[in-house]
């Protein structure tokens, strides 16, 4: 080859060399024109006719990331069909949401004074009935305790076995069974969900010597924990409880401010939804009754590609984080922070997270430095939710390094073997 030809040549590989240590983070750059100056994170344009909003969903380096909800968008209200909405006094309240009401598999002891014939165990059948023996079927779900004692009594009377003012009788819960409940609007995880479920290590620490049994697992915290906790973006002054056709507003604020909050004990077939507010509420994302313990988080720091996942993988305890870290504190988890100040001072950071408040994907670019150093501005260092991914990516020094690298072992083999 031409001496002319290797100058060009080589002169082609240096200019792609410098080309690419330029790249520092993924191409975005007509994304961040998007996003920037006229064309900021919701830009609203009004004509006569018609109200067009555009949704920038890539956040760069400088831009603050505030999630928020576009002010054109209609919400989604609850449709509660067939539904009245009673101001309940405070003793229908107890006797509705305060005391434990039976549901099928719930299993009672029931004595009977002077009637150990008609005394035993009983389980509440799937059609909702329990049978003592000598007796006919008594239904049972959705009745509390003291309506069973009325109903048993009352059937003792009516099959002319006992004499009214004969009748003593006692009636203990022996086990409370799992319940199906639903749980709709600001929380991670709506739908339906099983409650009251104990393991099968309780279960076998369990050796029947109580004397009864609480409803504790069947609470509108545990339903609230078993939906992945409510979002930041939650109204939980106004959580609606309904039970058939009654339908009770609560407050829960409580549990974050401190402030006593009513106990609330569910049934089977209850449902609860927790409507949204239009804002995120950085205070509602912490570890709480009513929210996640913790949360998991996906993290890339890789600088070159690996050929083995355990030799480049992050430790799965650097991807758990308590509820509420915020995005500088899983960078230092995945060991994206430190190191030499000459080639890791640069790097950058993409965070992928899901808005509550638009269900849609959003992309965060942030500089290590800048995030270090504003990093007491939420609209800067925003909150990790439940499943965001974070990618680091290297500076333009070690870019450029790897990229000489490659350039080389190319080059040089190429040299060697009288190519160039």
């Amino acid at each position: 080859m031409k001496p002319h030809y290797i100058v060009f040549l080589k002169a082609l590989l240096l200019g792609g060399l410098l080309n690419l240590s330029a790249c520092i983070t993924p191409k975005m750059s007509h994304l961040e024109n998007l996003c920037q100056g006229e064309h900021a994170h919701h830009n609203t344009v009004q004509d006569e006719k018609s109200t067009i909003q555009t949704e920038c969903h890539y956040y760069g380096n400088t831009i603050p990331y505030k999630r928020s909800k576009p002010v054109n968008t209609v919400e989604n209200a609850q449709q509660e069909t067939n539904v009245e909405k009673t101001t309940l006094s405070y003793d229908s309240f107890s006797a509705l949401f305060n005391t434990p009401i039976l549901s099928i598999g719930d299993r009672l002891s029931i004595q009977i004074l002077n009637g150990d014939e008609f005394s035993g165990e009983a389980e509440v059948n799937a059609d909702g009935f329990i049978y003592l023996p000598y007796l006919p079927p008594l239904k049972a779900q959705g009745s509390s305790i003291t309506s069973l004692k009325s109903s048993v009594k009352q059937l003792l009377i009516d099959e002319d076995l006992m004499l009214d003012g004969a009748i003593r009788l006692s009636i203990m819960p022996l086990k409370w069974a799992p319940i199906l409940i639903s749980v709709s609007g600001a929380v991670f995880e709506p739908g339906l969900h099983s409650i009251n479920r104990k393991s099968d290590t309780e279960i076998s620490d369990d050796d029947g010597g109580h004397s009864g049994d609480q409803a504790a697992g069947r609470s509108i915290y545990m339903a609230l924990k078993a939906s992945g906790g409510i979002s930041p973006n939650a109204d939980i002054t106004k959580i609606t409880i309904t039970r058939g056709r009654q339908l009770i507003e609560i407050d829960l604020s409580g549990v974050i401010t401190g402030v006593a909050v009513q106990s609330f004990i569910l049934m089977a077939g209850d449902h609860i939804h927790v409507p949204q507010s239009n804002h995120f509420d950085d205070s509602l994302a912490r570890p709480s009754q009513i929210t996640p313990p913790g949360i998991r988080v996906f993290i890339s720091n890789l600088t070159q590609p690996a050929s083995s996942n355990s030799q480049s993988a992050v430790d799965t305890e650097a991807t758990r984080f308590p509820y509420g870290t915020r995005l500088l504190t899983g960078v230092i988890g995945g060991n994206c922070v430190g190191g030499a100040q000459s080639t890791n001072g640069g790097r950058h950071v993409m965070l992928i997270t899901k808005n509550p408040l638009t269900q849609k994907i959003d992309v965060v670019e942030r500089s290590i430095d800048k995030l270090i150093t504003h990093s007491w501005e939420p609209d800067m260092n925003p909150i990790l939710l439940p499943g965001d991914g974070i990618a680091c990516y290297d500076s333009g020094v070690t870019n450029l390094r790897e990229l000489a690298k490659t350039f080389t072992e190319i080059i040089l083999p190429a040299t060697l073997l009288g190519i160039l």
